[in-house]
């Protein structure tokens, strides 16, 4: 190993280069806010601002170095977040930049030729040139290994949301960079390992699986001198001290997790950390995941777009050697793999994100072994073309992840879950207003509330289970509290009178008599039935390009029974009479059935509308159509409305 060391000043330069390159892409797409309800982001967008506490294993050092971050003044709360992941992921990929770089042979950074069989010190096989300074593919290969990593789609994706993955694998490319700088004269490299696994299993538990790769490698470095006693004293020092990060656990139990299952005990707490329920992932299939090897297969290759410097380079390994690296990448690559087949979590991708470092080390070590070789050929017309032809084809390798990737996640991330939260918490609510639903929504909700102090007065109640939520729904109203749904409940309709007050539902105990006040009066009958009083046309609120979506918000009033289950189709037209945008919905966000509708009440129903980013500016028609799907989509009523500007 070549330890020159204006060789490794240069290399941590490049380093800079490949942190700040990657940092400036994984920042171009980066979600600009919250940008999920329904996984871990949100969760930790909100727990890192409040120091609270995460789903097992309740992530401590994630949580405080998100804190950390939520004080940089840039963008909002999320958004900061948001970034933590970008950092730490264009971390990792400047430190596997270093750590191919210190794994290739000596013969790559020197300039001095290797020894393949049939040659000698005094005569370079044939066809390759005699001893020269070419040094470059080293730093060209563990370039090409490390951006095939950066931008796969995968970890490209976890850089720019609020998850652990980027962290994570910051850990173990810091584990197996620490790991090679063993010498068997040195135990300074195995404390910093201890400690590193220990700091490390306070963030995310799937790093021990990197433990038999990398005890294997330094029995092959130290022999039996690992086991001295005073080594493996001093290392279990050094890997528990950083375990009492966890007493953030019990110190934030009043907090406690956003779903309210930690419980501040010896027993919540062991639970905690453990994550004791994800066992089941492992010994059943709670999600009926079906994968076969071609599954693993396309994972690995859609992530690398080809496989063959990665082949090339394991091929190397297993000819050439180290033996040592052959084991340590091998045996980690393996463990891994061997994991993810057996863990039937429906998010497997990310948990192939060590695996696919692996391969990275591999891609680039057949990287820089190919530019090498050909770099030493005799004849320079044939060297000059056929290297000009390898860095092209790595080039359009890149060129072509990033083009698959980069429009992917810029379409992916919108401001639309933000503008969801910002609207319903403008709604017009009554006194004493609560709003039941699942998790993500109040989380969402909750996440406003804390971060932006908007309406505090606002309780969440949180109810995944159906039955949960009619029970909470229940309870509420008879304690004479303003409920509101974030959407449709069975059986509902049988006992409340619904109303839609922007995205939500609010239920009634008895059938409303009063009209809402709204702008337009209309008092004109669509059907024999159904008249409509009157309406107000209005724009969500809404970030980011492209027109607001438009808000219909209706007052029907029931003249007479309603037998069939109709529907409504709230359009709107341009000047020519073409439909530019479309909602079909039963009434109240498909929670009131009009065969529930009781006579006298007086309904308040709302359509949003959402225009495609081109929309060219104009007038449009709002226009509001009855029709019953049971009698093939027949219409059996219709009205316009007043036109609208769209600028």
């Amino acid at each position: 190993m070549n330890n020159h060391p204006t060789s490794s000043r240069l290399v941590w330069l490049l380093a800079g280069g490949v942190f700040i390159v990657c940092l400036l892409l994984y920042l171009s797409t980066l979600a600009p806010s919250v940008v999920t309800l329904f996984d871990d982001s949100l969760e930790f967008q909100l727990v890192t601002y409040q120091l609270g506490i995460a789903h097992p294993t309740g992530y401590p050092l994630y949580t405080l170095l998100g804190k950390l971050f939520t004080f940089i003044p840039v963008g909002n709360i999320a958004y900061r977040v948001n970034l933590m992941s970008a950092v730490f992921g264009a971390m990792a990929v400047a430190l596997l930049f270093v750590f191919i770089w210190r794994v290739l042979p000596s013969s790559m950074k020197s300039g001095q030729p290797s020894e393949p069989v049939n040659s000698t010190p005094d005569r370079p096989p044939s066809g390759l040139k005699p001893v020269g300074s070419v040094v470059w593919p080293s730093y060209i290969g563990s370039l090409v290994g490390a951006l095939l990593f950066a931008v796969g789609f995968v970890f490209w994706q976890q850089a720019t949301i609020a998850e652990v993955y980027t962290l994570n694998a910051l850990f173990v490319i810091s584990i197996l960079l620490v790991a090679v700088s063993a010498q068997r004269d040195s135990r300074q490299p195995i404390y910093w390992l201890a400690f590193l696994f220990g700091l490390s299993l306070t963030h995310h538990r799937t790093t021990v699986l990197l433990l038999p790769a990398v005890t294997i490698y330094l029995l092959l470095i130290y022999g039996t001198t690992l086991f001295h006693p005073k080594t493996i004293f001093i290392a279990l020092l050094f890997g528990l001290l950083p375990l009492f990060i966890y007493l953030y656990l019990p110190l934030r139990g009043e907090v406690g997790s956003l779903d309210g299952t930690y419980r501040n005990s010896w027993a919540g707490f062991w639970q905690q950390v453990t994550a004791s329920g994800y066992g089941t992932f492992i010994f059943s299939n709670p999600f009926n995941q079906e994968r076969d090897l071609a599954f693993y297969g396309r994972l690995l290759s859609d992530q690398f777009y080809t496989l063959v410097p990665g082949l090339i380079g394991l091929l190397y390994l297993v000819r050439r050697g180290p033996r040592s690296l052959l084991a340590l990448s091998g045996v980690a690559f393996l463990t891994y793999l061997t994991f993810n087949i057996f863990y039937n979590v429906a998010d497997i991708e990310v948990f192939f994100i060590p695996v696919f470092l692996v391969w990275a080390l591999w891609s680039g070590i057949g990287a820089a072994f190919m530019l090498d070789t050909m770099a030493r050929l005799r004849n320079p017309t044939w060297r000059r073309g056929i290297v000009v032809l390898l860095l092209a084809i790595f080039g359009l390798v890149l060129a072509q992840l990033i083009r698959v990737t980069y429009p992917a996640l810029k379409q992916q991330y919108s401001w639309a879950v933000h503008d969801y939260g910002i609207d319903t918490l403008r709604q017009p609510l009554a006194d004493q207003p609560v709003i039941v639903g699942i998790l993500g929504e109040m989380t969402l909700i909750r996440y406003f509330q804390q971060t932006e102090n908007q309406r505090p007065d606002i309780e969440t109640v949180v109810a995944d289970v159906e039955a949960d939520r009619l029970a909470a729904v229940e309870h509420l109203i008879d304690a004479g509290k303003s409920v509101y749904l974030t959407r449709e409940l069975t059986d509902l309709a049988d006992r409340y009178s619904l109303s839609a007050v922007g995205p939500l539902i609010r239920i009634d105990p008895e059938p409303m008599t009063l009209p809402p006040e709204l702008p337009h009066s209309v008092n004109e009958g669509i059907t024999p039935e159904i008249t409509l009083l009157g309406y107000d046309i209005a724009r969500k609120p809404h970030t980011g390009s492209g027109p607001a979506p438009v808000r219909l918000t209706l007052a029907w009033r029931v003249d007479a029974p309603i037998t069939a289950d109709l529907k409504v189709s709230a359009r709107l037209l341009n000047e020519e009479g073409e439909v530019v945008a479309v909602e079909d919905a039963v009434p109240v966000h498909f929670a009131y059935p009009t065969n529930q509708w009781r006579s006298g009440e007086i309904i308040t129903d709302v359509y949003d509308l959402s225009l495609a980013p081109d929309t060219p500016p104009g007038r449009y028609r709002p226009l509001i159509i009855w029709y019953d799907p049971a009698q093939n989509a027949a219409e059996i009523g219709r009205v316009e409305l007043k036109e609208i500007v769209v600028e």
